[in-house]
């Protein structure tokens, strides 16, 4: 079920949100460290069912503040929550208790969302070690299990955000982005994934990589429930600059604006086998019904290495967000001493990157930072809004069952992805349609994925799993 429904089914008294919140936490117990064991949640709020009862009496009273309210959702745990653990699924971290909520936590609470508990991730985002450290293994809780398979790769840092969006689990996870880290485990677990413009949600208290790409983004089984937490977590944060310039739209309109005059390219990867092919040309089809005119729009580059910029970045934002929550770990090279001190549980796959990055200043004055950082960002400019201004096209749309692609997370700009094919645990393909578009422009991506999620139907869901609403 959509959030919507489910917040109005509280409205009409059909169910509460104490209720859901026991469906989800029965379906943790059930699968998450029993049954298939997929180790998709770090911690759980102690007081949600409290929470939830409260919610319920507010809701009786004075209605619902949006369709978030009295609906659960798990976070990633790299984002701050009040009272609860955040570890970026670090052992070095495990004492590390925010005092206070994350800004998207704030905006989450006072849209009535159930804070639920905390997913796990890659440890450090993703970015501690380049020794074939699996994608969704920490050092603190171990590996996370892919929902359809348990033999294939959860993908990307935010692996336990989408594992438990595509087991259904809660309906809606919040995970973030670097470079991939909602993209690539939205693809990789068939589920609809977006990452905003960097500036359009706030960073604050979200333990970051890079202050240029990070982000943190909706993850969900439908367009339409990306678009209502989209609508939430959107806005500008006083402690945070990059949201200072944000341009917030009305992504709810979106979704039935459909894409009547839009100009879209369709790219390709290089090696788009022949169901990519098809997938792209069902797509094409698809649009052009609507009203859409498609052209072929290929960018010169796909692909962009970013990983220099990213260690230079990551010691000084660490040490920062480090300074300002209580810790035995005060800097990152407290954090390499103490992995070190716990080699066999914390060095599995080595630290590599973490090192890296202490042996660098931290300042972000090295002159050859400076200058890899703009080039970048004149290369990504180039490849993604200089593709879409030669063709004249509001969006562009390949294909693929990987991310394969960093344009947007270089640039700042947003990305999209929806499945592009029915699957199911029997016979699991992953394919999505991985969507483009200049920053700010969330909406242009919401109505095309819009358009396409309603022609297609796709049910993307693993044999095992029912959709989540309340239980009896």
């Amino acid at each position: 079920m959509k959030i919507k429904e489910l917040s109005d089914g509280i409205l009409k008294g059909e169910w509460t949100s104490e209720q859901l919140a026991e469906t989800a936490l029965r379906r943790i117990a059930d699968n998450d460290q029993d049954g298939r064991k997929l180790n998709t949640v770090a911690e759980i709020n102690p007081n949600v069912l409290f929470e939830a009862r409260a919610m319920d009496e507010e809701i009786r009273r004075n209605g619902l503040k949006s369709p978030l309210h009295g609906v659960p959702v798990l976070l990633k745990d790299n984002i701050d929550v009040r009272g609860m653990h955040t570890t970026a699924s670090s052992y070095a971290l495990s004492d590390l208790i925010a005092e206070k909520d994350a800004f998207l936590v704030k905006q989450l609470r006072e849209a009535g969302a159930l804070i639920l508990g905390k997913t796990n991730l890659s440890e450090f985002a993703y970015f501690m070690s380049r020794q074939d450290m699996p994608s969704g293994y920490g050092s603190l809780n171990g590996q996370v299990i892919h929902a359809y398979d348990p033999e294939r790769n959860p993908s990307g840092s935010s692996s336990g955000s989408a594992v438990a969006a595509s087991a259904r689990f809660v309906p809606y996870t919040i995970g973030t982005e670097t470079d991939g880290s909602l993209m690539s485990p939205g693809i990789a677990n068939a589920i609809v994934s977006l990452k905003p413009t960097a500036g359009l949600v706030s960073r604050s208290g979200i333990l970051p990589i890079s202050h240029i790409q990070d982000t943190a983004g909706p993850m969900g089984t439908s367009v339409e429930d990306i678009a209502r937490v989209l609508s939430c977590l959107a806005g500008r944060d006083e402690e945070d600059p990059a949201t200072w310039s944000c341009r917030r739209k009305d992504y709810i309109a979106a979704l039935t604006a459909g894409v009547q005059g839009m100009r879209i390219g369709i790219y390709r990867t290089g090696d788009d086998a022949e169901e990519e092919q098809t997938a792209l040309k069902r797509a094409a089809e698809i649009l052009e019904e609507a009203g859409a005119v498609v052209v072929e729009a290929q960018p010169e580059t796909l692909l962009l290495s970013e990983t220099d910029c990213l260690m230079h970045e990551f010691k000084q934002g660490l040490n920062l967000y480090l300074s300002q929550h209580s810790s035995a770990c005060r800097t990152l090279a407290d954090i390499i001493r103490f992995n070190k001190e716990h080699a066999e549980r914390c060095l599995k796959y080595g630290q590599d990157l973490l090192e890296g990055s202490d042996a660098l200043s931290g300042t972000l004055k090295e002159s050859e930072y400076i200058r890899m950082r703009a080039e970048l960002k004149q290369a990504a400019a180039a490849a993604l809004q200089g593709t879409m201004k030669q063709y004249d096209v509001q969006c562009l749309l390949g294909v693929m069952d990987q991310t394969k692609i960093n344009l947007a997370p270089v640039s700042g700009s947003p990305c999209m992805c929806i499945p592009a094919v029915n699957m199911d645990d029997r016979d699991f393909r992953p394919l999505s349609y991985y969507l483009l578009a200049d920053h700010w422009a969330e909406d242009i991506l919401i109505r095309t994925a819009a358009v396409l999620e309603q022609k297609l139907n796709i049910t993307a869901r693993p044999s095992w799993v029912q959709e989540f609403r309340a239980e009896s």
